[in-house]
């Protein structure tokens, strides 16, 4: 048993194993997918980083007077609050989308920066891009100094007036020191990308000028070299390791708990498996009783919690049962038979004793009167004829098991047959109780030996008793009924009563018998296409023959 549990916990814990797997795998690859999907969106990245390929395929200028764009494309504009202007072949702006402001000329934007994309040998897309930087620089372009400072110091910007004389930074306006933004205004120079500060250089009246913003995605602060020369993200991979590591953690505590299910439903629910199992080989051993089992049974009844598994438990019980009564059926048939086999050795040693005895006395030299010769030649003669009937019952029996017995079967009326046997068996305790005007087909000799094996029984085993014959119709069968006022068969021997190897008798009685008169009777009405049937009690016995109305031959 404990194999068999061990094999079944291993189980449940490798198919739990497995759906836990599959369902990290779904989840890895939902992570995967919303990845590139969060990539494949404009809002997700700056514009400017876009492919020539993308741009070319959000904007359709197939009309050049109904430009349109996409509506992702309109989104990401808003949001990253930039111009899109489309130019012809000849520098000309033929459109602009997300342009509700007055706005420089081109050219001055060109010298902020701007990013630009050929859609065709005739169109170009520039993308002016609005930020705090820029617009400062539109509304210093402009002269709107009161507007001016009031957007720098929501934004918290500072301007500079380059001094190219002295490579020399003097603050205009701004919280930002000077020394600070110096030291990084060189390293933009010389292309150093880990700078603190974010700068925009101007120009107005012929003098350079340098906005700054403090640079809130430092490269310095969120990148890393990595071996192969690669700059990676260090915020993301920050981010990336530490999801990592709760994930595992949590994938760990989660398996674990998949675990102690697994571990838990096998010993539970896969407890009365177990048990239905050592039950089914314990009947293949010959064991026919229900293994005591108090994990599933409480007074006899299945635990509440293992109330799923009653339609199996009862179906098993029942097979237990009936293996426990075929098995009781075996042995009494077994010692049924040993008795018969004895019991028919017994008629024959006892009626072939008697034959001997008195051969050897008619053939001895002693004298013996002709009526004595005459006497003890009938009894040789009736032990001989004994001896014939016994062996006609065994070819008969065997005849019959085997389908090899012709039957002459010819239409009688019902009533006239009983009324005909009875006067046959000339008994003044037989009668017939009523006649039944109907015909049935059937084979007179063979059923005669029914009828007479049957009533001899009640007379040879019963005293002062009265038998008597019944039939009637029972649509689509004819009964035929014998019943007495004996002292019933035993009800235990009732279910062996038509067994062959049954004796009700031997030669020690006045009317001997085989031993296979109900058996041989039972197969003359089964060829018959009927049935035979036997109720007993105290107050009488009662057999019933049912005979099909219509027979076939």
């Amino acid at each position: 048993m404990k194999t068999t549990a061990r094999k079944f916990t291993w189980k449940f814990i490798g198919y739990f194993s497995l759906f836990y797997v599959l369902i990290n795998l779904l989840l890895l690859l939902l992570i995967v997918i919303l990845m590139i999907r969060s990539s494949n969106n404009m809002n997700s990245g700056t514009l400017q980083a876009q492919t020539t390929e993308t741009i070319q395929s959000l904007i359709d200028v197939s009309d050049e007077k109904n430009i349109t764009i996409h509506q992702k494309l309109s989104e990401a504009l808003k949001e990253q609050d930039s111009i899109l202007l489309i130019r012809n072949s000849h520098g000309d702006i033929i459109k602009s989308f997300n342009n509700h402001e007055k706005i420089h000329t081109l050219s001055w934007y060109y010298l902020q920066g701007v990013t630009t994309w050929s859609l065709t040998e005739r169109y170009q897309a520039v993308l002016i891009n609005r930020q705090p930087l820029v617009k400062a620089a539109e509304l210093f372009d402009l002269e709107e100094t009161v507007a001016l400072h009031r957007y720098m110091d929501e934004h918290n910007l500072s301007l500079f007036k380059q001094n190219m004389e002295k490579d020399q930074l003097v603050k205009i306006y701004g919280n930002f020191k000077t020394e600070d933004v110096e030291e990084n205004w060189f390293k933009d120079l010389n292309n150093d990308n880990f700078n603190k500060y974010v700068l925009q250089e101007t120009m107005h009246d012929d003098d350079y000028y340098l906005f700054v913003a403090e640079n809130q995605n430092a490269r310095d602060k969120r990148i890393i070299l990595a071996e192969n020369g690669i700059f990676m993200d260090k915020d993301l991979m920050a981010f990336a390791l530490n999801f990592l590591l709760w994930y595992l953690i949590y994938s760990s505590l989660i398996f674990g708990l998949i675990l102690a299910h697994a571990y838990y439903v096998s010993r539970n629910f896969a407890r009365p498996l177990i048990h239905f199992v050592d039950w089914l080989s314990q009947l293949s051993r010959g064991i026919y009783r229900v293994p005591d089992n108090h994990h599933i049974y409480r007074r006899d009844r299945m635990r509440r919690k293992y109330r799923m598994y009653t339609s199996v438990d009862e179906s098993i019980r029942e097979l237990t049962e009936k293996l426990d009564n075929d098995r009781t059926y075996q042995n009494r048939i077994s010692t049924l038979r040993d008795e018969w086999v004895s019991g028919i050795t017994h008629d024959f040693k006892t009626p072939l004793s008697s034959i001997y005895g008195y051969s050897k006395l008619l053939n001895s030299d002693l004298e013996i009167s002709c009526e004595d010769r005459k006497k003890f030649a009938e009894i040789i003669e009736d032990k001989a004829l004994y001896i014939d009937s016994l062996l006609k019952d065994l070819n008969m029996t065997y005849q019959l098991k085997n389908h090899h017995l012709e039957f002459n079967k010819e239409t009688v009326n019902v009533g006239e047959y009983i009324q005909q046997f009875i006067d046959s068996f000339d008994h003044p305790n037989l009668y017939a109780v009523n006649r039944l005007n109907q015909t049935v087909k059937l084979d007179k000799e063979r059923m005669n030996r029914v009828l007479m094996n049957i009533v001899s029984n009640a007379f040879t085993y019963n005293e002062d008793i009265e038998v008597w014959i019944n039939s009637f119709a029972d649509d689509p069968d004819i009964v035929i009924e014998i019943g007495d006022n004996g002292k019933g068969i035993p009800q235990e021997e009732l279910p062996y009563i038509f067994n062959r190897y049954y004796r009700g008798t031997n030669t020690t009685t006045n009317n001997e018998g085989s031993g296979l008169g109900l058996a041989v009777a039972k197969q003359i009405v089964e060829n018959h296409q009927g049935q035979i049937s036997v109720h007993s009690s105290i107050a009488g016995t009662k057999f019933q023959i049912r005979l099909p109305r219509e027979l076939n031959d």
